[in-house]
């Protein structure tokens, strides 16, 4: 989805999947009941982000929504930003810029979901406003970053799903 919303080229991943297992190929549980859990890391969205205050040319910069954003044309490809990302959600693409998961805030803009969110085959993605619902968590809390994006399992599917909650 991001490669056609955002036109990147081949090898830049703007959410990578993850498996729990540590492979893509092995499956978690015992025979007969084997499983394969995989976990999508978008940009966390966090409400205290150390990658904006890392970036000594401005081009990451925060919302009032909320959404953590890079502007392209202020990017000098200095790379401070990578280590100030916890998540290590920020990539360089190949023009030596730094990119990451913005959720579409041009879609988001116009009233729509997120590309990931429309072509997501299993739902697991999906952007939601207002109280959070019980059963979720944050990723590594202890950061403090604060992100909006959550977490919940949804059974008996032990499918994850990944909820980003917008402030705006």
């Amino acid at each position: 989805a991001c490669q056609m919303e955002k036109g990147l080229e081949p090898g830049v991943v703007l959410i990578p999947v993850h498996s729990l297992s540590g492979s893509r190929d092995v499956p978690l549980g015992v025979y007969p009941a084997l499983y394969l859990d995989y976990v999508p890391r978008p940009c966390a969205q966090c409400q205290k982000p150390p990658c904006v205050p890392a970036c000594p040319a401005g081009a990451l910069y925060q919302r009032d929504n909320g959404l953590v954003l890079v502007d392209a044309s202020l990017c000098t490809g200095c790379e401070d930003c990578l280590p100030a990302c916890p998540y290590r959600a920020i990539v360089m693409d190949g023009n030596g810029l730094a990119r990451k998961c913005d959720l579409c805030a041009s879609r988001l803009d116009q009233g729509l979901e997120p590309a990931c969110v429309i072509c997501c085959p299993t739902r697991a993605l999906a952007t939601a406003r207002g109280a959070e619902p019980d059963g979720v968590w944050a990723p590594a809390p202890q950061l403090g970053t604060d992100p909006a994006l959550r977490y919940s399992t949804r059974h008996p599917e032990r499918q994850l799903r990944v909820t980003c909650f917008l402030t705006a």
